[in-house]
């Protein structure tokens, strides 16, 4: 006795009498032989062009052509709620299926009419649905690819974190739900019955539990977020593959000592313990993101650390800068140095007015001594509007005021190799005597008096000229000092402008030499009126 499965009507199949049926008739037995008709054929069902009739050979050629089967009989519809020739086809192919058990026919129910006719179920789970009804002790195939649990923990291990290849596919698919549930049917998976519930479970109780993490990193608070659920799911497969590398992961990362990150300790008190799916996640991803943190702390406390050492240094040097300009400045302006500096003005300046006084008598003296004779006191006079001139520049410098009285050979060393000075030099001397011939000639026609008169503008020029500082006023070092010590105090964090621009450069070359200049920073200004310290002070602005 047999049930239609398609009008729900009990039957009789073909094959149910074997041999002769005896019945009473009258007082004799009667022996009726049934005639014998063969049972009809079985349409088979194609697939990819190979025709099947077990349900073996169906299995078979799903997992053979994976997407020919999931066009054939779930994607080949017309409108939506029309179904399809080939799932039509398929259903009857099921339905005349010979020799299933009654637990058989119970599934097959559930399958037909439960999962493959729900239009919200993807073709693909529909079709793992049905491999797992037709062969459920063969492999589990997922579109195409045999999923083992190594597979699975593989895409927990590798697909959650990436975003393509195999594993990343498979852990997707895994997020999207109904995968677990499906791949459960097979025998060689039947200990994923229930994951699915618990990973669900575990993620919502994370996520619940996460929102609520004072202090959360934005990174960790996105990873909580989303890449976190594979990890859970690692936790509850029920395989040793999964906790091999749990273990393993958890092994590599050291977790911060307690009181150094607040909101890992917080997650750890309300994790549930180390054997739990929030324990290794805590155990493992957040304990990642907590060392990297810690270790950003370390850093950036030593590198506060420098910087108040450094800090501290150089406010230090610049106290000491400040000192020392302040005796600098004591020593430069004091009496003594101020009564000095007026000195060396008139010694230097009489010293190039006694150098021009022997033009006029080389133009003159062999003809003319009274003209060279006048014309060598309009010198003096000059030397000494220029002097009166200078002074009150020459005393405002103080000792700064150093004209190259000691160091006249190195002076002129450094005159020779500047063009530019020896060609103002010559123009000078062309100038001086010039003038020096213009007086001797106006002597010669106009009398003394009247170039005396006329030497009047002469002398107001000289002293002009010498007060608004046109002649050298031979305070070189004395503007070295001051920009050096006006630079270190408007530069960036107490560095000197060009140490502070020279460190970002780059070129290696200028980094050092500005790593050097930045060791000078703690020399102080005390240059001590020595070359090599006035060098130094020079470099230290190239």
């Amino acid at each position: 006795m047999t049930r239609d499965a398609e009008s729900g009507r009990d039957g009789v199949s073909g094959n149910v009498f074997h041999g002769p049926a005896p019945f009473q008739l009258g007082d004799r037995n009667v022996q009726i032989n049934h005639i014998h008709h063969p049972a009809p054929q079985r349409r088979p069902l194609v697939l990819a062009g190979a025709a099947v009739t077990t349900r073996e050979e169906l299995a078979a050629a799903i997992r053979l052509d994976w997407a020919a089967a999931r066009r054939q009989f779930f994607e080949g519809a017309g409108t939506p709620g029309t179904p399809s020739d080939g799932w039509l086809g398929l259903r009857s192919w099921l339905h005349e299926l010979d020799g299933l058990t009654a637990d058989d026919l119970t599934a097959q129910i559930e399958l037909v009419d439960h999962r493959l006719r729900d239009d919200g179920l993807p073709a693909d789970l529909k079709l793992l649905h049905l491999l797992g009804w037709l062969d459920p002790q063969g492999e589990a195939v997922w579109r195409g690819t045999v999923v083992t649990p190594q597979s699975l923990s593989e895409a927990c291990r590798i697909g959650r974190l990436g975003e393509s290849g195999p594993e990343w596919e498979l852990y997707r698919d895994l997020c999207d739900g109904g995968l677990l549930e499906a791949l459960a049917g097979f025998t060689g998976l039947s200990a994923l019955r229930g994951t699915q519930r618990a990973w669900d479970e575990a993620w919502h109780s994370w996520r619940r539990l996460a929102a609520r993490v004072p202090g959360l990193p934005p990174e960790a608070r996105e990873w909580a977020e989303s890449g976190a659920r594979g990890l859970l799911l690692a936790a509850l497969l029920p395989y040793p593959e999964s906790r091999t590398w749990l273990r393993a992961g958890c092994e590599r990362v050291t977790p911060p000592p307690t009181g150094e990150i607040g909101w890992y300790d917080w997650l750890r008190a309300r994790d549930g313990g180390s054997d739990t799916p929030v324990g290794w996640l805590v155990r493992a991803d957040f304990t990642a993101f907590a060392a990297v943190q810690a270790e950003q702390q370390r850093h950036q406390a030593a590198v506060d650390r420098q910087n108040q050492r450094i800090s501290t240094a150089l406010d230090a040097a610049s106290t000491l800068r400040d000192r020392q300009w302040a005796d600098y400045e004591r020593r430069r302006l004091s009496p003594t140095a101020r009564s000095g500096a007026a000195v060396r003005a008139a010694l230097w300046l009489g010293a190039w007015g006694a150098a021009t006084i022997p033009v006029p008598w080389i133009m003159w003296g062999w003809a003319r001594p009274d003209i060279a004779a006048t014309v060598s006191w309009y010198v003096v006079a000059l030397t000494l509007a220029a002097y009166a001139g200078r002074l009150p520049r020459v005393v405002q410098l103080g000792a700064a005021y150093q004209p190259p009285l000691r160091r006249v050979r190195a002076w002129a060393e450094e005159a020779r190799t500047d063009r530019a000075s020896v060609r103002r030099g010559l123009i000078r001397a062309g100038s001086a005597a010039g003038a020096v011939l213009i007086l001797g000639v106006l002597v010669h026609d106009i009398g003394p008096v009247a170039t005396t008169v006329l030497l009047v503008p002469l002398l107001a020029a000289a002293f002009y000229f010498a007060r608004i500082g046109a002649l050298h006023d031979w305070a070189d070092e004395h503007r070295e000092r001051l920009r050096d010590y006006q630079s270190r105090r408007a530069g960036s964090g107490g560095l000197p402008q060009n140490i502070a621009r020279d460190v970002r450069s780059p070129s290696a070359r200028l980094r050092a030499d500005a790593y050097h200049a930045y060791i000078r920073q703690f020399t102080g200004l005390d240059h001590s009126g020595k070359d090599e310290d006035r060098d130094n002070g020079r470099r230290d602005r190239t």
